[in-house]
């Protein structure tokens, strides 16, 4: 692969996994509060990852909690992140997907996404 910088992505396929494919991403560094730049490059991982689910048509993608481990950065913010970029992607793209899964490992991050998922997505 070469190498993959913070905010881009890159495919492969899944060979033995049960996905078809497996999109890489490297999210940034934070260690603490996370800066204005290293927000664009969380939020950009997610864009370059949908970008290249739509390239190869991918109905279902699903998303780990990037960066929020050994990166530092911080789960709450990174939810922000992650649910205000993916509302404003949806916003463009709502019927090119089937299903966009947020794979949470950690139970503060289950708690994260339960509190903020309805103020992105309120249901109506």
């Amino acid at each position: 692969m070469n190498g993959c910088e913070t905010g881009k992505a890159k495919i492969t396929c899944g060979y033995r996994l049960p996905a078809r494919f497996v999109i890489h991403t490297v999210g940034p560094i934070a260690q603490g509060e996370p800066s204005p730049s290293q927000q664009t490059e969380l939020g950009d991982c997610y864009k370059n990852s949908l970008k290249l689910a739509l390239e190869n048509k991918l109905q279902t993608v699903a998303f780990p909690c990037i960066s929020t481990g050994v990166f530092g950065y911080p789960n709450d913010a990174a939810a922000e992140v992650v649910l205000n970029t993916l509302h404003n992607w949806l916003e463009d793209n709502k019927d090119k997907v089937e299903r966009l899964v947020l794979c949470v490992f950690l139970e503060k991050d289950d708690e994260i996404y339960k509190e903020k998922l309805p103020k992105f997505f309120p249901i109506a």
